[in-house]
């Protein structure tokens, strides 16, 4: 019986009737599920910082949310405001579908000033998950009501007006106001911006008088706006915040077409499979839903800000080249 069945298996080889008449073929075998091992997401700050806090709530609440069926293992990687990371992804990590970083305004801020060799287009971006925006504070009792009077001194004369922030000069503390200045007419290299290192000093240097206005994120500023120790004039936001800005009017509203925001999100190496970054879109959207996400937003005091795709690519590529005018107006770069 064996003897006619190879009989027929090399009759059906030679006729070219193929596999078939030679005995049942073995089946392909099924892909592997991705991801197939754990997924390292850098986190390009030293623990504690916003991009520290962004990796490891993500990575919290994809675990219990069970939205992603392998470890997620935070690693920080520190250095020149994500110049550092971005190198390591492009260069050691090219084509590693299971390596993400998390990016923001601060590495926009780096490509601006061409601190690296690179772009927005060297990476894959994946996603945008949270934004924090920027706002315009006084003292309680500064003599300041709206933002649009705040200008029209600085416009005529600005050595009136001194800025303070948290960030060294050309960072966004600095940039928010810059834009604020440029929108207005008013030349941004006549803003006296000083910058104190935190976000406590900056505020302690307008209750003590040291300068007269606070250009901060929410975030950043959201405990003395609660407690009444400093006023808001202006939120560089699309359109109203809840909580204790519900009553803060944006400068949109006042005339000033501005807004601002310290956005961050994740991205991946070049040349990573498009399942890849499929996955962790349609992931990411599960995530940003959940209650625990939210949750976390209210605690951090963020702001929902989630782009993906060419809504994203788009935004990205506004972002830097508005960021490169500015600082190439404050004469940052050339």
């Amino acid at each position: 019986m064996r003897r006619v069945a190879g009989m027929f298996a090399a009759i059906a080889v030679l006729v070219g009737l193929g596999p078939a008449w030679a005995g049942p073929a073995a089946s392909p075998a099924a892909p592997s599920p991705y991801p197939t091992k754990s997924i390292d997401l850098i986190a390009p700050a030293p623990p504690g910082r916003g991009w520290d806090l962004t990796a490891r709530a993500a990575a919290r609440i994809m675990s219990e949310e069970r939205l992603v069926a392998v470890p997620i293992a935070v690693s920080n990687m520190p250095g020149g405001n994500g110049a550092v990371a971005l190198s390591h992804m492009i260069t050691r990590r090219k084509g590693d579908p299971h390596a993400l970083a998390v990016m923001g305004s601060a590495l926009t801020g780096i490509l601006a000033r061409r601190v690296v060799p690179y772009t927005f287009r060297d990476i894959t971006p994946v996603a945008s998950v949270i934004g924090d925006y920027y706002l315009i504070a006084v003292r309680r009792d500064s003599a300041f009501n709206t933002l649009r009077t705040l200008l029209e001194v600085l416009r005529r004369d600005p050595g009136l007006i001194t800025v303070g922030g948290s960030l060294p000069s050309g960072s966004l503390n600095h940039l928010a106001v810059a834009l604020l200045a440029r929108q207005q007419g008013i030349d941004p290299t006549k803003i006296r911006y000083v910058a104190f290192g935190d976000a406590t000093s900056a505020v302690a240097s307008i209750a003590g008088g040291t300068t007269t206005v606070l250009s901060a994120s929410l975030s950043e500023a959201l405990s003395d706006i609660e407690a009444g120790h400093i006023r808001v004039l202006a939120i560089l936001s699309p359109e109203r915040l809840g909580g204790a800005l519900r009553g803060v009017p944006t400068a949109r509203e006042q005339g000033v077409d501005v807004v601002f925001v310290n956005w961050r999100g994740l991205y991946m190496p070049p040349d990573v499979p498009p399942d890849a970054v499929k996955f962790w879109e349609k992931t990411i959207g599960k995530m940003v839903k959940s209650k625990s996400w939210i949750r976390s937003l209210d605690e951090m005091h963020w702001t929902r800000f989630v782009l993906t795709g060419d809504r994203l690519r788009k935004f990205l590529e506004a972002d830097l080249t508005q960021t490169q005018s500015t600082l190439k107006d404050l004469g940052f770069v050339r």
